[in-house]
């Protein structure tokens, strides 16, 4: 079976917090844990009537959610913010983290053509989204936790 994506739903907020959980601490500090919580609790789609795009989505394989991300979009400003994008650890380097992202990517293109599209990461996923066309912007030591830099990075137009 192919995997899927659909929008999130509040019933996959148990399985996106799991795999919050299997990536700690080497992509997510265990601090971050509760702010991932926080904003799933409060997660409201939103539509673009009010200048906004607030969207978040489930990959999903055989009715198990792989990974989860979405994005921000704020039409004014013509900038889109990549948010909470994750794959399941033992789910790594199989396309998942790619399709889920370049689907991101074609949401915000197809309802913004000319979005700056940007996100943060650290330095142990960096190298993923440069092969996909993000550059480095700022490095923030620390940025997230002791040992966890932040890197902010823009897509290539």
């Amino acid at each position: 079976m192919n995997p899927s994506i659909r929008n999130y739903t509040a019933s996959d907020r148990d399985a996106c917090r799991s795999i919050f959980v299997s990536n700690m601490p080497t992509f997510f500090a265990p601090e971050e844990l509760a702010d991932f919580e926080n904003w799933l609790d409060g997660y409201r789609k939103k539509d673009v009537s009010d200048d906004t795009v607030d969207a978040y989505f489930v990959l999903e394989n055989d009715r198990r959610i792989l990974a989860c991300g979405g994005y921000f979009l704020e039409l004014s400003s013509r900038l889109a913010t990549m948010t909470w994008g994750m794959v399941a650890n033992d789910q790594h380097r199989k396309g998942y983290g790619r399709q889920l992202l370049l689907y991101r990517i074609e949401q915000i293109r197809t309802l913004l053509p000319d979005a700056v599209i940007a996100l943060d990461t650290s330095q142990h996923a960096y190298r993923f989204f440069e092969k996909l066309g993000f550059t480095v912007q700022k490095i923030t030591p620390n940025g997230y936790a002791e040992g966890l830099d932040r890197y902010d990075m823009i897509a290539s137009q």
